[in-house]
């Protein structure tokens, strides 16, 4: 590492180790080498290899979405079978994803040595390589791996047949207007989503406006308010919310305005939640049943660790073996309620 950054065994060691008497130029240049090298800071080398498997960590990205809720119930369940623990890491707990985070939680899973990742958003192709590099198996839920990276498993909604399934059901009430207020790119169902949103659109003659705000309830909130208070903003006769948190920050929008739902606007919401038949009225939904979800990931990965184990037992290096049928896309249901105009 000392050669990779130019600097002095000494500078290197004083860096890492967070000490004084590194400048702010040296301390970057070891810090990206480090990086790159995919260096973990070691709290008990003798030990890092010797994974007990005992816990998965769950990397989601905004737990303030209800889909993570059900989805780590169903791997609770299913671990708790196997006598393994189920350890959550949040990568963007107010819906505002960094690299920074996801780097030093990737780091933190390797030092903890957990048995296994899954993983509810792309990870940067670099933490892949890491998690790889230490055969800590990933899987991926509802989300893409990284660029390039086929072999990993993946358990996701089919959501440009479920998209298109919402919007054949407005487009047979009669709705040619439509607003779909989603969350970024960063989160890889919203490209899946918007494209058949757009099919549906497109099929059915409607006009459709997309609105990008950031993954969480207060950023919908402002994106949504910002965009109906705009000088010749027509009101769209159908919202199209991207998931729980947009939900929230919609109906906040439309009950502040007076905007009634369906009659004034009609109001469909991806992922199915507790809920959502209490309100008034009772939210049409795409339901996902992330919790079956969260059970079949949870079982691929057992798989994956046991499967090491026994490698193990018999001397070999214990590399994460896939299939190509740990990679499954799920249907969907639309739960008809009354806010779409049913």
């Amino acid at each position: 590492m000392s050669r990779a950054a130019g600097v002095s065994v000494y500078t290197v060691s004083r860096a890492l180790s967070n000490s004084d008497g590194v400048s702010a130029t040296s301390r970057e240049l070891v810090l990206r080498a480090a990086r790159e090298l995919g260096y973990v800071p070691n709290r008990a080398a003798q030990e890092l290899r010797k994974n007990t498997r005992s816990s998965v960590t769950v990397i989601t990205a905004s737990t303030s979405n209800h889909y993570y809720i059900d989805l780590m119930k169903g791997i609770q369940r299913t671990l708790r079978a196997t006598d393994r623990t189920m350890v959550v890491a949040d990568v963007a707990a107010e819906g505002e994803y960094t690299e920074a985070v996801e780097d030093a939680v990737v780091r933190d899973l390797i030092q903890s040595r957990t048995a296994g990742v899954i993983a509810t958003l792309t990870l940067s192709p670099e933490n892949a390589k890491l998690l790889s590099d230490w055969d800590i198996p990933v899987v991926f839920v509802d989300s893409v791996p990284s660029a390039g990276e086929v072999r990993y498993p993946g358990i996701a909604t089919d959501n440009f047949a479920a998209s298109m399934k919402v919007g054949t059901h407005l487009a047979q009430h009669g709705l040619t207007d439509w607003l779909f207020l989603v969350y970024p790119g960063r989160w890889s169902t919203r490209a899946e989503r918007e494209r058949g949103i757009r099919a549906a659109a497109q099929a059915y003659g409607v006009r459709l406006t997309v609105l990008e705000s950031r993954n969480d309830a207060q950023s919908a909130y402002e994106t949504l308010r910002g965009y109906l208070d705009a000088a010749g903003s027509p009101r769209p006769q159908a919202i199209i919310a991207g998931n729980n948190p947009i939900v929230h920050g919609t109906l906040r929008v439309l009950q502040e305005k007076g905007i009634r739902i369906p009659d004034d606007t009609a109001v469909v919401g991806f992922d199915e939640f507790a809920w959502a038949p209490l309100l008034n009225p009772p939210l049409t939904v795409l339901n996902e049943d992330s919790e079956s979800i969260g059970v079949l990931a949870a079982q691929t990965l057992t798989r994956v660790i046991d499967e090491q184990l026994a490698t193990e037992r018999r001397g070999e290096h214990p590399t994460p073996v896939y299939r190509p049928e740990d990679r499954r896309e799920l249907g969907a249901e639309l739960i008809i309620r009354r806010s779409c105009g049913c």
